[in-house]
């Protein structure tokens, strides 16, 4: 399953590790925390993939856009609700 992967293991890890900043930031910050996260990822020699819609059984790497989006939606997941 994609979620026990280690690379997204390690992605949820750096995203824990990056939270309380994220949280405490304005707009523009977070979309540059979000995109610290990416690029951390890809320096390690991560890759953000989907999987293809058109054939079955394949993954693509997914739009920058995409990418961006799931860094914010991981540093915003667990956070603590008042």
């Amino acid at each position: 399953k994609a979620n026990t992967h280690p690379g997204n293991i390690s992605f949820r890890e750096e995203a824990k590790k990056l939270r309380n900043w994220y949280e405490s930031s304005s707009k523009s910050e977070k979309f540059t925390i979000s995109a610290m996260l990416v690029d951390l990822v890809r320096e390690r020699g991560g890759r953000f993939l989907k999987r293809d819609d058109k054939q079955t059984g394949t993954w693509t790497e997914a739009d920058a856009n995409d990418v961006r989006k799931k860094a914010s939606q991981a540093l915003r997941e667990g956070r603590k609700h008042q």
